[in-house]
């Protein structure tokens, strides 16, 4: 026996909190995980209520919280089981097979819960990870790890971010010889960060590119537009500050003549804080998708990939969204 619930959905039947699983007060666990719970079921249930994706998608609460919640118990018991206050824990330490006093610093970091990851879910997508995902064990339950990020891990925080331009406005073409830059200057309105970008209600699509004048991100940011709807995902662009010119500038040759309107906003990483926690390389592309709750849902080299990604949802392989069926969901 253990102390939780072995499906947390069926049908349209679904228990979260300590509904699902019952928590010592000693291991301090129960209100994040009910939270986490809950976080991750909701933007699922509204996919389906609004029929952008079937009923399937919602068997993934078990199939990612499940083994979360198997591992907390593990580490939060041994905590318990260490203060020596509660014995009905010494028994479930003995199926972890930890044994009381053995609490280290690693386990301790542990109940922060910010390694908490759905790395093993079958609806995440990685095409930068050599060995896919799911023929690998990974623990769900484990310390965070500095300086690696995988699909399924927490999006990391980000400072310093510096906005040049904001969704439906024009990018403002400063001539330079042949070249078009965009001036630090404008648009300006402070700066931001990643977690202001991120949001329960709508998944968040970070493009990463050394330079807006890469052709291939030019398309990417316009397919973005005809496949994904903004109701659906926010996008935007995020470029090194390492690009940027001693008077201010940053090259972004959009378009060959006419300033063209993008429904995009675009960041500088000024501190380089977005770069390193998600692992660019110099003069790499690479789009990162953050679903609803929080967590890293895609890491893909183009649109292609999202689109994949997207499909997985709506049940139609290969295909994001049908012209502008994904602006009901929200």
């Amino acid at each position: 026996m253990h102390p939780w619930m072995n499906e947390f959905n069926v049908g349209r039947a679904f228990v979260a909190g300590e509904a699902a699983h019952v928590h010592s007060t000693l291991g301090a666990q129960g209100p994040n995980s009910g939270i986490q719970d809950a976080f991750n079921i909701a933007w699922k249930i509204a996919l389906v209520y609004k029929g952008l994706s079937p009923a399937s998608l919602l068997d993934t609460y078990t199939t990612e919280r499940l083994p979360v919640i198997a591992g907390m118990f593990g580490e939060s018991g041994s905590e318990h089981a260490y203060s020596a206050v509660d014995s009905r824990w010494q028994r479930h330490l003995k199926e972890y097979r930890i044994q009381p006093g053995t609490c280290n610093a690693s386990q301790k970091k542990n109940v922060y819960m910010l390694g908490v990851n759905y790395r093993s879910s079958p609806i995440v997508v990685d095409e930068f990870l050599s060995t896919p995902g799911g023929s690998v064990a990974h623990s769900a339950y484990r310390e965070m790890q500095e300086g690696v990020l995988q699909v399924g891990d927490r999006a990391p925080h980000a400072p310093n971010l510096v906005s040049v331009t904001t969704p439906n406005h024009a990018l403002h073409h400063v001539s330079s010889g042949s070249q078009s830059t965009v001036s630090l200057l404008d648009g300006v309105a402070g700066g931001t960060r990643m977690f202001d970008i991120f949001a329960s209600t709508h998944h968040s699509i970070i493009i990463f590119t050394p330079s807006l004048a890469v052709s291939a991100v030019q398309s990417m940011i316009v397919t973005l537009q005809e496949v994904i709807s903004k109701e659906l995902a926010k996008r935007v662009v995020a470029l090194p500050d390492s690009r940027s010119e001693p008077g201010g500038h940053v090259e972004s040759q959009i378009s060959s003549g006419e300033d063209e309107t993008i429904d995009v906003e675009v960041l500088v990483d000024q501190a380089g804080h977005a770069y390193r926690g998600y692992v660019v390389e110099e003069g790499e592309i690479k789009i990162v998708e953050v679903r609803p709750d929080g967590v890293v849902g895609a890491i893909v080299r183009g649109v292609a990939g999202l689109e994949g990604y997207f499909g997985e949802y709506s049940g139609r392989e290969g295909v994001a969204c049908h012209g502008r069926r994904c602006a009901r969901l929200l």
